[in-house]
């Protein structure tokens, strides 16, 4: 067949001078516009974007930051960045600062601090351009329509507008609700409901300090006492908790602790036996840490070197507004995997023990070989006490075994392959509410934290071994007396609102929301709000250090472009963190 042949005839093109007729027209312009208006509505009343422009949420949330990787340990992390830091061609400061503007940085898992300048070291690999803030999704719409299903709820994450200024989107993770007295102490969240406070404390409460009384206390010793008879501490929900565990220490990234000898100042966390060096049955020289039993008695190793302490690495040190402190709710997760194999017989009692001690408060784990789970408690003249036991039947599956033991809002529990087996009871385990109150909690004793790992006659290698502490919500803050609102504010200078012995009542009616930075020691949040905006002081009913309910814009509750990629250092980051996308908890 002929291929020229084969080839349809073209049809010939039909010219017209009809123009479209104006309902045409009409209509797709309005198309347009109805397409407009449905994308303003959708952003008004649905979902919005935001970006993260400072640090006050890190470390799950950047804003502005830099990426470094510590040249002692190899642990990568984000640390904020300034203006000021920044070089005209967008090229950070590295290397010996000499207090031109630099940045003063620790390294969260071993503490390296550049040979003891407190500043990034040339030997590390550092991100020379910044990145800007991670860039979030906010759901809008449950709470514009409220109620208890959908209303704000304690832990989310939410932005609101900033009540100094009535234009700034800050977020913050909520911590008070409407309708209750909250209080800060030694870190944690106390609340009650208000209608359960004595009246006379509600009173105190709801009128604010006298201006220029530098006695600011609303409330005399005695009703500090009885007010705290009613608090409750506020646990976090599982999911929040997640992105509030902070590292202290992954074994992974094992330091090199030759450097100890050459730079004084650098003590960095390290597993060591109790016993001493000589004779110890375990060995953690390297990131696999194992336990091989010669005798059929018990041995220790402990965690020690740099205390836990609410220390961040995305915070300059320079910048933080005073010492660390000691945080005493940490978590010890690893992978255990059993070595029964290698035993002529398996043992009938060997066993792994762990033990947390917060301050003078310790609790002990044995998880014995047949599955029994014991708890106990050392008493007086090192008497144990047990409170509980369960059991597992991890051993028997003969796979590695994922364990999670924390002490947490002071609560003690151990998971096993994500299944909680043991836990106190607030019988056994709760705050003195006297002793918060009388004790400062700068008194490292009452809070240090101590992690151990015990073993008997049970060989067994340990991986991915880290310890996290919890956040520390800080107390130790005044309100902002430094801008120029801040010089003429009659509460300049006082405690912050809602902190220890200077409580808060959140009103039900309009409703008041108080929220918090995860990142506490460089958060400007309720705590210290001195400055009120034109527009809530005339509405005349605004309360200091709380955001009222239509101020409140939505739920944070996606990460849709974190801090991408490049093609080089001096190109944009464009390529998007696919695995940085995440859910907001």
């Amino acid at each position: 067949m002929n291929d020229i042949a084969s080839r349809p005839t073209a049809a010939k093109p039909v010219f017209t001078t009809d123009m479209p007729k104006p309902d045409g027209i009409r209509d797709t312009i309005e198309s347009i516009v109805v397409a407009f208006i449905l994308a303003f509505v959708f952003r008004a009343f649905v979902v919005e974007a935001f970006v993260i422009p400072t640090g006050s949420m890190a470390p799950g949330l950047h804003g502005k930051h830099a990426q470094h990787r510590c040249g002692v340990c190899n642990y990568s992390f984000s640390y904020g960045i300034r203006e000021s830091i920044l070089l005209p061609q967008n090229r950070l400061i590295t290397g010996t600062l000499e207090n031109k503007g630099g940045f003063f940085v620790r390294c969260p898992n071993c503490g390296w601090n550049g040979d003891g300048n407190d500043n990034l070291n040339t030997s590390s690999e550092t991100r020379i351009t910044g990145d800007s803030g991670d860039r979030i999704l906010v759901l809008k719409w449950p709470y514009d329509v409220g109620g208890a299903l959908l209303g704000p709820k304690r832990w989310d994450v939410v932005v609101f507008k900033d009540p100094q200024d009535g234009e700034t989107n800050f977020i913050k993770r909520l911590i008070g609700l409407p309708g209750e007295v909250l209080e800060l102490i030694d870190g944690d969240v106390y609340a009650a409901p208000a209608k359960d406070i004595p009246a006379d404390i509600r009173d105190a409460l709801s009128k604010p300090p006298t201006p220029g009384n530098s006695d600011f206390r609303r409330l005399n010793s005695d009703q500090e006492l009885r007010l705290a008879k009613s608090l409750t501490i506020q646990r976090k929900t599982k999911i929040a908790q997640e992105s509030l565990w902070i590292l202290h220490y992954n074994h992974d990234f094992k330091p090199d602790l030759s450097l100890m000898q050459t730079s004084p100042g650098f003590h960095p966390p390290y597993w060591h036996a109790k016993s001493g060096d000589a004779g110890s049955d375990w060995d953690a020289s390297t990131p696999v840490i194992r336990f091989t039993p010669k005798s059929d008695t018990e041995q220790w190793i402990e965690l020690v070197g740099r205390p836990i302490q609410d220390q961040y690495a995305y915070n300059d040190v320079s910048m933080i507004p005073s010492n660390p402190i000691n945080v005493g709710d940490v978590r010890l997760k690893f992978v255990l995997f059993p070595e029964l194999a290698k035993m002529t017989a398996q043992p009938t009692d060997g066993s792994l023990m762990l033990a947390l001690r917060k301050g003078f408060d310790e609790f002990d784990i044995r998880i014995q070989t047949d599955g029994t789970v014991i708890m106990e408690r050392p008493g007086e003249r090192g008497i144990k006490r047990e409170l509980d036991r369960g059991k597992t039947n991890a051993f028997a599956t003969g796979k590695p075994i994922e364990v999670e033991y924390e002490n947490l809002d002071y609560r003690v529990s151990l998971r096993i392959n994500g299944e909680e087996v043991i836990a106190t009871k607030d019988s056994d385990y709760s705050p003195n509410m006297r002793q918060l109150l009388e004790r400062p909690y700068r008194d490292g004793r009452y809070s240090q934290a101590a992690v151990m790992i015990g073993a008997k006659n049970l060989p067994l290698e340990l991986r991915h071994v880290a310890v996290h502490r919890d956040v520390f919500y800080r107390s130790d803050c005044e309100l902002d007396s430094e801008s120029p609102a801040g010089r003429h504010n009659p509460y300049a200078r006082y405690p912050g609102w809602g902190t220890a012995t200077n409580p808060i009542l959140l009103r039900d009616g309009p409703p008041d929301y108080f929220c918090c930075g995860d990142n506490s020691p460089q958060s400007k949040d309720s705590r210290m709000w001195s400055d009120v905006s034109p527009l809530l002081i005339e509405r005349g009913d605004y309360q200091n250090g709380t955001v009222p309910g239509d101020q409140m814009i939505g739920q944070a509750f996606f990460v849709y472009w974190p801090s991408g990629y490049r093609f080089s250092a001096d190109t944009p980051a464009v390529i998007p963190n696919v695995g940085r996308m995440r859910i907001i908890r």
